[in-house]
Formats: structure tokens, sequence, C-alpha cells
């Protein structure tokens, strides 16, 4: 593998989502899992990076994620193209994009997202949404 390794996720960037709660009747107590929406988009990840990476990465690495969220429909024209390019500072926060990128990443870009000693989360608008991933291996 080389030091480092850049993909695309197309799509809107997606934000790891509260671990869901509930009571297991057939159990007779409360249970914790993980929403479905973040299982399917770890899954996402895996798959796309999975052909990249011949094995798990040992060591420190750093982690860039730069997500590009497309305008909404109803902006006019004018809006759109101030927008191209700008810094996106509403929801979802950056430190949740990153979540996901890493959970979806272990086991395939590293054994452990406790490896990951450098991130960098980058939000802004663009014309096409798409989340940039690039993993690095941090030489020592």
């Amino acid at each position: 593998m080389d030091r480092r390794v850049t993909f695309i996720i197309p799509g809107a960037p997606f934000a790891k989502q509260r671990a869901r709660s509930g009571f297991n009747k057939r159990l007779g107590r409360a249970i914790t899992f993980n929403a479905p929406a973040n299982e399917k988009f770890e899954g996402t990840v895996g798959s796309i990076a999975a052909g990249l990476f011949s094995a798990p990465l040992d060591g420190p690495v750093s982690v860039t994620v730069e997500a590009v969220f497309c305008p909404a429909p109803s902006w006019s024209k004018k809006r759109r193209a101030e927008a191209m390019g700008q810094p996106h500072t509403q929801k979802p926060d950056g430190d949740n994009l990153l979540k996901a990128i890493k959970d979806g990443l272990n086991r395939i870009a590293w054994s452990d997202d406790a490896q990951v000693s450098d991130s960098r989360v980058m939000k802004r608008w663009g014309e096409r949404a798409e989340t940039r991933v690039t993993v690095e291996r941090i030489m020592q």
C-alpha cells in the first residue's frame, strides 16, 4: 500500500447517529443497539475501502475528511453561487462525520480506530454531495 490512500464516498455526507435503546420483552431488560442507518453507512465505507487496503495498517495513522454538501434546491441561483466552496457551518457536526468514517474503516484500514492519532474534518458547499477521505500512515 502507498503511504496515502484517498477515496470518495458518493452522496450526502453522513453523521454517526446516537446509539438506540429499548426494552427487550424476551430478555426482560433494557438493551442498547447501533442505529440501522449507522450500520448501513459503515458497510458502504468498508466496501469502498476494502479494495484499497490489502491489510490493516499498523502504527499511527492520519485521517482527513472533506465533506461536500449541496445547497437546498430552494436556494436562489445567486445564493447558490455565493455558497460554492465556502465553509459549511450548519449541522451535522464534523466530529460525528468523522466517527462514522472511522468506524467504517475499522479492521479494513486499521485494526482499531484508536490508531488514528491525527484527524481533520473540513465541511464546505459544492455542486456534488460527496465525502472525500484520505488515510495516511504516519512515519515514525
